[in-house]
């Protein structure tokens, strides 16, 4: 798993953007969006980002801790929310919820 330093700043639309890195990029340029999940943990909100290859077989993740609380809402509210890493935009959108546990097991919502 990828933890990444971010910024969350204001796009064309004037929706908050997520940007991970403006230079060379994290995710690989031959990765897709797969599962997206939104987890509370102690009192924040972090946001994990599967990603796929070009058969669908999960093979990173990249973890934004402690969400601001504008993404979180659009996210929680079905809205897309961009993610720009390097010269990539990512759209993410409709993540599972799910709550970590007191035992570090997290459980999503049905």
């Amino acid at each position: 798993m990828i933890l990444c330093e971010y910024l969350v700043g204001v796009g064309g639309n004037n929706a908050p953007t997520i940007i991970l890195n403006g230079n060379a990029g994290y995710i690989g340029d031959d990765l897709i969006v797969g599962r997206c999940d939104l987890i509370t943990r102690m009192g924040r909100k972090d946001l994990i980002i599967e990603l796929v290859d070009d058969e669908g077989v999960p093979c990173e993740w990249v973890s934004l801790v402690e969400l601001p609380l504008t993404v979180t809402e659009l996210l929680e509210a079905g809205m897309v929310v961009s993610v720009l890493d390097g010269l990539r935009r990512l759209g993410v959108a409709n993540p599972i919820r799910g709550v970590e546990l007191d035992n570090g097991v997290v459980n999503y919502a049905t």
